[in-house]
């Protein structure tokens, strides 16, 4: 059965400026469907209708558990639905513990405190994602792992200018590309890829050392309709803006926004919107 979400965040309101509002948020940048109030709910929506559909329209419950929650009818209540969710072995369930301990847990719920959690105390909010899409969303874990590596690579290296005829490469994967492969990544480099320094053949050749050519084909290809789309609603003419276009959805792809931009905050949104509305997973 398909759900509408991939999982629901169960939580105390007390907790969303602590972590809720940051995990969700993120989750929601990297292409995970997330039910979660402030996403969801609408003005005169009925509370407890829309989050009775969270409940049963999605495959995995999150559940932040904190002293607040433990103290809230609310939670309790979503908490009891998603348990029910659990039978036959199935895990639906995913919990989180921020700042409470094992006792105060068992207190509550021996079958929670049982189950492996997450904890804020020891793991760092990318480290929880990264946990979760293992489980809610694995074709974005190893997309997030490389998000993740070349965030370490930058904070701990030096900028350094370097020739780039000097740079080498990997190992060689193939010695060719079909010609659907070359005709698909002709539509975009005639499009998105016009806005970066590189030639055709040039851009051709980097596929041949790729591991993977067609999911970043597939990625490429979702940047250039969304920055085909976005022009064309805004109708930006200015080839540097349009270079700034394109790079703002390179960052994008990779889950993250570059805060040093000359797009305005509702244009970097509505780019935003259009490539959330464009993406699908490899």
């Amino acid at each position: 059965m398909n759900r509408k979400w991939d999982l629901f965040i169960s939580h105390s309101s007390e907790d969303k400026d602590t972590i809720v509002r940051d995990l969700a948020r993120l989750l929601d940048n990297l292409g995970v469907k997330v039910w979660y109030d402030e996403f969801t709910l609408k003005i005169g929506d009925s509370l407890t209708q829309k989050i009775d559909e969270g409940l049963v329209d999605s495959s995995f419950g999150v559940v932040i558990i904190s002293k607040a929650f433990l103290n809230k009818k609310w939670t309790d209540y979503e908490y009891r639905s998603l348990l029910s969710k659990e039978d036959t072995f199935k895990k639906v369930i995913l919990p989180i513990w921020h700042n409470i301990s094992i006792e105060e847990v068992k207190e509550y719920s021996l079958f929670l405190a049982d189950k492996f959690a997450l904890d804020t105390n020891r793991q760092s909010i990318e480290e929880i994602v990264k946990k979760l899409l293992e489980i809610v969303r694995p074709d974005l874990y190893e997309s997030f792992n490389r998000l993740l590596l070349f965030k370490k690579i930058t904070q701990n290296g030096d900028a350094k200018k370097v020739d780039i005829l000097k740079l080498k490469w990997g190992d060689r994967q193939r010695d060719n590309l079909t010609q659907a492969q070359i005709n698909r990544i002709k539509s975009f480099y005639y499009s998105i890829g016009q806005m970066f320094e590189t030639n055709l053949d040039d851009t051709l050749n980097c596929y041949l050392y790729d591991h993977h050519p067609d999911r970043e084909i597939h990625v490429w290809e979702m940047m250039n309709v969304t920055f085909i789309e976005f022009l064309k609603e805004t109708k930006i003419t200015n080839r540097a803006k349009k270079k700034e276009v394109a790079k703002q959805l390179v960052a994008i792809s990779m889950g993250t926004l570059s805060k040093d931009t000359s797009l305005t905050v509702e244009e970097l949104t509505r780019l935003y919107y259009i490539w959330k509305s464009n993406f699908h997973p490899f």
